[in-house]
């Protein structure tokens, strides 16, 4: 439950926005030689801007005030990415020349998480942009923002503590219906699913095999990508998948094949081949609206020469690894697990919209030049 002092807090935004006078919420079509002169004057980016606040209020009182994680301000700058995502994948990390270093722009705070968990603390959480460099498209952005944290303990632990994090997000929000009701495309969707959200027990879940399992089934070859090191899973059929499961909530896929995810994610001791991973994923709310992979988690990896073997499998360079491999040999090590939730993502289910550069206020998007 949302204290009553961050429920005021909320509310009062509400009132302050139903206050204002616009003359229209609509988007604003996109160009980027004029988009900041739509900030000065945009209903639709004021509404925006104010659900970005208050996402990043419930997040600041569900992880330091309720859950005692300890809030941490990270680098931007690393010599180790986390985006090496597995064999085939398309992340790419976006290096820079810093002083006569080779070095990245960050693309996750995960690393500058797990260092701080031995220092006797038992949770960390940020709210950071990360930086990629693959094409975007409509789920994705070259700079956007990521809730994320990391805890001691296993997966198990941590995915209800994310359900928990996913109702208390849902509460929050069905406190701001004046700014939802103006820009949502489907207010009523988005207003009835925020509801049975924060009324649900438990997510549903079910395992990455039977959801490929449950795809190819389907008959469209689209869905399921097929690859020398594993399978995985299509934006498309991330959509598709709560459509032929029958979920109209978000809901757990676990288990994915292990060398198409990051190497430091645990593998299974029941099935070294599969990874102690999981992903949430969100049905869309209305037709053409954005669904999919919203959070995603997983156990780091607690034994080095593990670890070594997973960067092997993967034809990852270990070198700039020996630091994050060498933690798990410290006397005070604990097997750690953590998340990432996409903020713009989030927002874009939310207001059954289909684009997140719809719902950020400085969209920087790889060859197109943008002010300021």
């Amino acid at each position: 439950m949302i204290a009553s002092h961050l429920k005021e807090q909320i509310e009062k935004i509400n009132l302050e926005f139903k206050n204002k006078n616009y003359d229209s919420f609509a988007l604003p079509v996109y160009d980027p030689n004029t988009h900041y002169e739509e900030l000065t004057k945009s209903g639709y980016f004021y509404a925006i801007m104010l659900l970005r606040q208050n996402l990043k209020m419930i997040a600041d009182y569900f992880f330091i005030e309720k859950s005692n994680a300890k809030t941490v301000d990270l680098f931007m700058i690393t010599p180790s990415i986390s985006s090496p995502m597995g064999l085939g994948s398309d992340s790419q990390a976006i290096p820079i020349k810093f002083g006569n270093l080779d070095a990245y722009l960050v693309d996750s705070s995960q690393f500058g998480f797990e260092p701080l968990l031995l220092n006797g603390i038992d949770k960390v959480y940020c709210y950071l942009p990360s930086i990629r460099g693959e094409d975007f498209d409509k789920r994705h952005l070259n700079q956007f923002f990521n809730c994320e944290a990391e805890i001691k303990g296993e997966l198990d632990e941590l995915c209800p503590f994310i359900e928990d994090f996913i109702k208390m997000l849902a509460e929050g929000f069905l406190l701001m219906p004046d700014i939802l009701e103006k820009i949502s495309l489907d207010y009523k969707k988005t207003d009835a699913c925020l509801r049975e959200i924060t009324n649900l027990d438990k997510f549903p879940s079910i395992t990455f095999d039977d959801a490929v399992e449950a795809l190819i089934n389907s008959g469209n070859e689209k869905l399921v990508n097929f690859s020398e090191c594993g399978r995985d899973i299509t934006s498309i059929g991330e959509v598709k998948l709560p459509e032929i499961l029958e979920f109209k909530l978000p809901f757990w896929v676990k288990y994915y094949d292990r060398d198409r995810v990051p190497f430091y994610q645990k593998p299974d001791p029941k099935n070294k081949d599969k990874a102690l991973n999981a992903d949430m994923i969100f049905p869309p709310l209305i037709n053409n609206s954005f669904g999919g992979e919203i959070v995603g988690c997983g156990q780091r990896q607690d034994n080095y020469f593990e670890m070594l073997e997973s960067l092997k499998r993967q034809n990852v360079d270990p070198h700039p690894y020996e630091w994050y491999m060498k933690l798990r040999t410290l006397p005070n090590y604990k097997t750690s697990s953590g998340f990432g939730l996409g903020v713009e993502r989030f927002i874009t289910w939310i207001l059954c919209r289909d684009d997140i550069k719809d719902v950020i206020m400085y969209p920087r998007l790889k060859n197109i030049e943008t002010y300021p």
